[in-house]
């Protein structure tokens, strides 16, 4: 799907998007750009009918007069009652009509979004950007047939009074790079796992690289067994698909010696959960267990794009969870590339040995500004969050609040989780440094409290547990059904304006 611009001349427009809060539609009408544009509309039952109702739809057909051949009225409900979330909702709203309607081509008047909004190009960008999402669909293992020769929305034009100002240039160009990275990412998710091995997901990131002229490097499973990478290698030994750790590094000349920002995504291209193995409902999920690595993928593939002023470096701990012959057992002792040893007390909590093992690689070999990881790690930050939320957690908390705004800013969800010195009680082993799982209890804390046992206190960490959000069972917001691509977006606004 293509973003354009269209000024002053308009044309050909299949359908144009008017949103309005209720009882406020005399801001629309009074304005000089709707009463040249919009008069027919304006004049019309339907706009009479209209009252901008939260979630109201009306689709009229206009003359042909008019550049536009029918138009959807959104309504946006009560100003003071009005917030992101309902934005996303009436957008993604809009975008299902559109569907179900067959339309070649949107358009959404900017100058409506200016009278309506103070800042206008946010809700511009978000409008493009819940566009693109939730009409994403992956196709690629479907047989074509006859059926699926239906129209599809090709094109959305955003409507300009001018030449566009260095903000509307912004938003094209950030909504043209997001969506490729986002996309790819999605696609890694959803694919099935018999496609997207350690070692396929490696030749994408290679393939990334090579494109944006990013540093690649590979540490195969031998290099992190001689390493001391034990965490690690116990998680991956037990599949026939080799594991692996990928590192991609963005680095802006003459900024080589300056302390990088890191982002280290769980890569468990299939989780069985090993010998503590898992019921067999919903074991299929399974392949979005490296929806972490592919939101640092997709993350570095913008960002070669992009190309900010700052130092990024992506960790992929990537490997298969199997229970092999020579898969690791619960009551093992490993040790770690820290030195610490970890009694393994459930194989099914693989995601953070893999972590454990690149997060002490990252500070060994990077001095990090800031790290931050990301996995979907437990199933209890669901039951604690519910799906459409991550858990934050750190070692900073001022830090962990930045990001967490950050990420609102752009729809996703974070909320922060303490990690208090008590919870370490939990993890406790009577004959190793740490267990790999606590009790039941906080499940979602004991695992980022297991994680910041990895983390020097002096080097800043953030944890962003996606359980929950990465994988939507049914559509939320700007979000489709299936993968999200939940993080890149988070990890954007930090690349490009958290301060240090």
């Amino acid at each position: 799907m293509k973003v354009d611009k269209q000024i002053s001349e308009y044309s050909n427009i299949d359908c144009l998007v008017v949103v309005a809060f209720e009882d406020e539609t005399s801001q629309i009408e009074n304005a000089a750009w709707s009463k040249t544009h919009l008069s027919n509309l304006l004049r019309s039952p339907a706009w009479k009918e209209f009252g901008g109702k939260r979630s109201q739809i009306i689709t009229t057909y206009t003359s042909e007069n008019d550049f536009y051949k029918k138009v959807i009225l959104a309504g946006l409900g009560k100003r003071d009652k009005f917030n992101r979330d309902t934005w996303y909702s009436v957008c993604a709203k809009v975008f299902n009509v559109v569907k179900e309607q067959g339309s070649k081509n949107i358009a959404i008047p900017h100058p409506v979004l200016k009278v309506l909004f103070e800042s206008s190009h946010w809700y511009l960008r978000e409008f493009l950007f819940t566009g693109w999402s939730v009409l994403y669909e992956l196709k690629k293992y479907k047989s074509q047939t006859d059926e699926d020769e239906h129209v599809t929305l090709d094109e959305i034009y955003v409507l300009l009074e001018d030449k566009p100002t260095g903000a509307i240039i912004d938003v094209f160009s950030y909504i043209e790079d997001l969506i490729e990275g986002v996309g790819h990412a999605r696609e890694l998710i959803a694919s099935p796992s018999n496609d997207v091995t350690p070692r396929r997901f490696a030749e994408e990131a290679q393939k990334i690289a090579q494109n944006y002229d990013l540093n690649f490097s590979l540490i195969t499973l031998e290099e992190a067994r001689q390493k001391g990478m034990g965490a690690f290698v116990a998680v991956a030994q037990g599949s026939a698909n080799e594991g692996c750790i990928v590192i991609l590094e963005y680095c802006p000349k003459g900024l080589e010696n300056e302390q990088p920002v890191v982002f280290v995504g769980k890569g468990i291209t299939f989780d069985t959960g090993g010998i503590s193995l898992k019921p067999s409902q919903k074991m299929d999920l399974m392949k979005h267990d490296m929806a972490g690595a592919a939101a640092v993928l997709g993350t570095m593939e913008i960002i070669g794009k992009m190309k900010p002023p700052r130092r990024v470096v992506g960790v992929m701990p990537l490997a298969e969870n199997m229970p092999d012959g020579k898969a690791y057992r619960p009551g093992d002792v490993v040790r770690s590339l820290s030195g610490k040893t970890i009694e393994v007390v459930n194989t099914d909590a693989e995601g953070r040995l893999i972590l454990c093992d690149a997060l002490a690689y990252v500070v060994e070999n990077y001095n990090p500004q800031l790290i931050v990881d990301i996995a979907t790690l437990t199933g209890a930050c669901i039951i604690a969050l519910g799906d459409r939320v991550a858990g934050i957690m750190g070692n900073d908390l001022k830090v962990v609040s930045e990001i967490q705004k950050l990420a609102e800013d752009v729809g996703e969800k974070m909320w922060p989780l303490p990690l208090w010195d008590f919870y370490f009680d939990d993890l406790k082993s009577d004959i190793a440094d740490i267990k790999n799982v606590g009790n039941r209890s906080a499940g979602t804390i004991i695992g980022g409290m297991f994680l910041k046992q990895f983390v020097p206190d002096n080097v800043q960490w953030v944890h962003i547990d996606i359980a929950g959000p990465a994988w939507a069972e049914k559509p939320w917001f700007h979000m489709p059904k299936g993968a999200t691509g939940f993080g890149i977006r988070t990890f954007l606004e930090i690349t490009r304006k958290l301060k240090f």
